[in-house]
């Protein structure tokens, strides 16, 4: 009986020293905040832990890509603004907006080559109302080219002055 509990204790010590939190995603993946890497607990074989290179298909999330620009400018990811949207002014209506990143200049959402990063640039422009920070938008290249999304998003932003930075393995260029 004492080697069962001996045996139990140990598993549940052991286990407790290689876990730690860290808001794992539905892949059961998370990026260290610290490090910039990407890395999974459930044995997800279809993310990668390392930057990933240019033309490479690429499994890594928005969030890795978040990270890795945020860290290039000394900025902070995930930052909340509170708005009222109340517009005739009586009762307070509030709501918050998520932003990507955050530097002291700028307000970044940042976005994969694809559809869904069309609505970038009005996410951005719309933080930089409540903040007062100049808005920008990042592409993150998935696939090893320039492609019609990123066209898309850049032409809109260059017509509209917002700043575009495009990142493609580990480049990460200011193109306007």
């Amino acid at each position: 009986m004492s080697k069962l509990i001996i045996i139990l204790l140990a598993s549940i010590f052991s286990f407790k020293v290689h876990s730690h939190g860290g808001g794992l995603n539905k892949q059961g993946c998370h990026n260290n905040r610290k490090t910039g890497d990407y890395h999974c607990h459930r044995g997800n074989s279809s993310k990668q832990s390392k930057y990933p290179k240019s033309g490479a298909k690429s499994f890594a999330n928005e969030d890795f890509f978040n990270l890795k620009l945020a860290n290039h400018l000394g900025g902070r990811t995930e930052v909340f603004y509170k708005y009222d949207y109340n517009i005739n002014g009586s009762t307070p209506r509030i709501a918050s907006i998520r932003i990507d990143i955050v530097t002291d200049e700028y307000v970044i959402e940042g976005g994969l080559d694809k559809r869904s990063s069309l609505d970038s640039i009005q996410q951005a422009v719309f933080a930089s109302t409540l903040t007062g920070k100049k808005p920008a938008v990042a592409i993150y290249d998935t696939n090893g080219f320039w492609g019609k999304y990123e066209h898309r998003i850049f032409s809109s932003a260059k017509k509209l002055g917002v700043k575009f930075f495009y990142v493609s393995g580990n480049q990460i260029k200011e193109l306007n």
